[in-house]
């Protein structure tokens, strides 16, 4: 038998077939790799047991920033910062620390003056000596302290004390109002229409003297006693309607007094019934004129019982 005719065994045909898959398969592999252009790389296996290599890069960030013509640019990469909570509290508390030293040494946080309102006849400089606010920080100012200290100062009736940031302290006074020099030997005092007495600060024409005659031993050593009010009232009231009147006197037994021009003492006592006793003590005079009799003395405190002595 020919061999050209033999026809091949089921083996051989087998062994073609695998032969043909397996070009196959190479050639379709390398067509994929040929389309993707990446390179196959093999993974080493990892071993057991073995440290774990060191990778340059592994918290940064790469960035690439696409150029004309499909160039690409890699810029630096970055490092990852992990800030932990702790670091960031600390660094609070220092800045805070910071800005607290700052506006606790800060000149413009203490009170050097105050804006002043309502004073007229107590100084300025005595209100901010004793209002206890100089050189002060404006975190210890204490408004209601500050009140007080001001609200103490002779001739201050009341204070309001105010606070503006960062430095601003206004101060709004109400002065006593005085009606009268109130004068007991050497000292002199200022009276309101209370008849309480405070520190005389000068001398104000517009008010009417009244010397006391009996002062007691040792009241000008003590606290200053109020004034009667009802002499007070007498006082104001005599000198409305005897303009001419430029002194008045007082005693405790005998109230208001005046030397009177035509050489005697007349007494009016107290109270605000002035004008009843001036009418009386007018036709009193008028009748001893008219007799011829100087008097040394005419008491009209009570106006039921006027009398008067040579």
């Amino acid at each position: 038998m020919d061999s050209s005719t033999t026809r091949p065994s089921r083996s051989e045909i087998v062994r073609k077939r695998r032969t043909q898959m397996s070009k196959e398969r190479v050639t379709s592999a390398s067509k994929t790799a040929t389309a993707s252009g990446r390179p196959l790389v093999s993974r080493p296996r990892k071993v057991v047991g073995q440290a774990p290599t060191p990778t340059l890069g592994k918290n940064r960030r790469r960035f690439e920033i696409a150029l004309p013509g499909g160039l690409a640019l890699h810029a630096p990469t970055l490092p990852r910062l992990n800030v932990s909570w702790r670091l960031a509290s600390l660094s609070l508390v220092i800045l805070l620390s910071g800005m607290l030293a700052r506006l606790m040494t800060d000149p413009r946080m203490f009170v050097d003056g105050i804006n002043l309102g309502g004073a007229a006849l107590v100084p300025g400089e005595e209100i901010f000596a004793e209002s206890g606010l100089a050189r002060q920080h404006m975190f210890w100012v204490n408004p209601a302290a500050a009140q007080a200290r001001i609200a103490a100062i002779p001739g201050i009736a009341s204070a309001q004390v105010s606070v503006t940031w960062p430095n601003i302290v206004t101060v709004v006074v109400v002065e006593r109002v005085p009606v009268a020099t109130w004068i007991e030997g050497d000292q002199k005092w200022w009276v309101d229409a209370q008849g309480l007495k405070f520190q005389a600060r000068g001398d104000l024409a517009s008010l009417l003297p009244v010397t006391v005659d009996d002062v007691p031993a040792g009241a000008m050593a003590n606290a200053p006693r109020p004034v009667p009010v009802e002499a007070i009232q007498g006082a104001l009231q005599l000198k409305q309607l005897r303009p001419n009147i430029e002194l008045l006197h007082y005693d405790a037994q005998h109230g208001l007094s005046y030397q009177d021009g035509r050489h005697w003492r007349g007494y009016f006592g107290v109270g605000p019934h002035m004008d009843q006793k001036l009418a009386v003590y007018e036709t009193l005079v008028a009748s001893l004129m008219a007799r011829g009799i100087q008097p040394a003395m005419i008491s009209v405190e009570n106006p039921l019982a006027a009398y008067y002595r040579k």
